[in-house]
């Protein structure tokens, strides 16, 4: 017995129970952040479309009972019901971590996908890059929310001619880390939610946001603090997960992406839409490609299914590229006009 059937067989609610969450006396019991509307255009939630939740949900637990849920491919994973803006298309949860619960989270966490190979991480990020060169100057500051121990930044100061990297990174652990990847680059890592107030306005070029905006109670807030930082023409790239990619709709509720870390997923008109209603114009948006060793692949399918993955070999293996249902969005501030 895994631990969602142990729970369900506690007596908690099966996710086929679930109404609205406003309308759910037992999730009203819980310390939780209440979401009244759409954080990408901002319609009210009580419009939004029940669309999958886990069972047993995460809104009829205590946060305590969490933890083996954060991340991770598994079968038996617990995840805050999402519900489908009708106007956006964007999937977003009701019923949500407070702030200061998720600071306790991610303070304490390793440093992203540690379990794949470093050469397959970095291969990722520099192809990151080389979409980002196809609009971005590539000189002045630039801005990194989320950076990890800094392989894209790393990239990216390689390959440009950057004066200062403002980071913000709030596990501490890795902090030592992304500051050795950045020899000879000029840098500021600060563990605190990013502020405009903390630098110069308009006084950065680049501002980048990698699987992070998926993690971001409030996005519209923390894109329009980034507005005020970028220079007029500055460009924001922003990596996100598909919710409406073919892989979403074919895994259902074992789709990776549904996980306890993301308040809200995007698609391709959601994302435009809340980067729009932020002030800025929206250039390009492209499907990713993630590269994995084969042996990571088979096992991460296997886990996904509850599988034993002791039939998968060992050993060295070379590198496949994936399309995981992840797009890249590239937006400009615009170069004149209200600031």
């Amino acid at each position: 017995m895994n631990h969602a059937d142990r729970l369900k067989s506690e007596g908690v609610l099966p996710a086929s129970t679930i109404g609205h969450p406003a309308e759910d006396e037992a999730s009203s019991t819980r310390d939780y952040l209440r979401i009244e509307s759409c954080p990408c255009c901002g319609s009210p939630a009580a419009k939004a479309k029940c669309h999958i939740a886990s069972s047993p949900p995460a809104e009829m637990l205590s946060p305590e009972r969490h933890g083996k849920f954060l991340s991770g491919y598994t079968s038996g994973r617990v995840f805050f019901t999402y519900f489908k803006c009708l106007d956006c298309s964007a999937l977003f949860c009701p019923t949500y971590y407070r702030q200061s619960q998720l600071d306790g989270l991610y303070g304490r966490q390793a440093e992203n996908m540690v379990s794949i190979p470093l050469p397959a991480r970095q291969r990722t990020q520099d192809d990151y890059v080389s979409f980002l060169r196809r609009h971005c100057r590539m000189a002045g500051n630039f801005l990194e929310i989320g950076p990890d121990i800094g392989l894209f930044a790393s990239s990216l100061a390689k390959t440009g001619s950057f004066n200062h990297a403002w980071l913000y990174e709030p596990n501490r652990n890795v902090h030592h880390l992304l500051s050795d990847n950045l020899p000879g680059l000029s840098h500021t890592i600060n563990e605190n939610i990013f502020r405009a107030s903390d630098m110069p306005a308009e006084s950065v070029s680049t501002a980048v946001m990698i699987h992070v905006l998926d993690h971001v109670l409030r996005p519209m807030d923390l894109l329009r603090q980034i507005r005020t930082s970028l220079e007029p023409g500055g460009i924001i790239f922003i990596v996100t997960h598909d919710c409406d990619s073919l892989l979403a709709r074919v895994m259902g509720r074992r789709w990776p992406p549904y996980t306890l870390q993301h308040p809200q997923l995007f698609s391709r008109l959601s994302i435009a839409t809340l980067l729009r209603l932020s002030g800025f114009e929206v250039i390009e948006t492209v499907k990713t490609t993630n590269y994995f060793p084969a042996s990571f692949l088979m096992r991460a399918a296997l886990a996904v299914y509850g599988l034993s993955d002791t039939v998968v070999p060992g050993g060295a293996a070379s590198l496949v590229p994936v399309k995981l249902g992840n797009i890249a969005t590239i937006a400009r501030k615009p170069a004149r006009g209200p600031q």
